[in-house]
């Protein structure tokens, strides 16, 4: 586990910047989409898991647009939870409250974009679901991590 987190790899730290970046940009860019837009994209979403998953559902459909939206919220912030507690042990000086600061940051700003786009709204239920979402990814890999040294 050492050389996959070798704290001299600037190359790995690079990277992970990057997959950051484009993690941030696809939740805030999502964040920007009009909220009739959003609903639309998360109905479109779910027929088509009701439809891959057809052979598992009983009378009712599974789920709606709205918990769609919801696990699409914990998905991405357990995604970037995983991301940047990979670039806490890819590089020094970052301890588990900088971690953590980032992912409550980056869940304040989705919600904060969210209060200037029409049809959004920015809440602060969501800002806990995202954080459950993130602090499930850091725990995740803390957990890998303690098991792998």
């Amino acid at each position: 586990m050492n050389k996959v987190f070798n704290r001299n790899n600037s190359g790995k730290v690079k990277v992970l910047v990057i997959l950051i970046l484009i993690t941030l940009a696809f939740m805030w860019g999502n964040s920007l989409i009009p909220g009739g837009t959003s609903s639309k994209m998360s109905e479109w979403l779910r027929d088509l898991i009701n439809k891959i998953f057809s052979f598992a559902k009983s009378s009712k459909e599974a789920g709606s647009g709205y918990l769609i939206r919801k696990i699409m919220h914990f998905t991405e912030f357990m995604i970037l939870g995983i991301e940047i507690t990979c670039l806490k042990y890819a590089k020094k000086g970052m301890n588990r409250s900088m971690v953590l600061l980032c992912g409550l940051l980056a869940a304040m700003i989705d919600e904060t974009i969210q209060l200037f786009v029409p049809g959004r709204c920015g809440c602060i239920t969501d800002v806990w679901l995202d954080m459950a979402g993130f602090f499930t990814g850091f725990v995740f890999l803390m957990v890998i991590h303690k098991l792998k040294a």
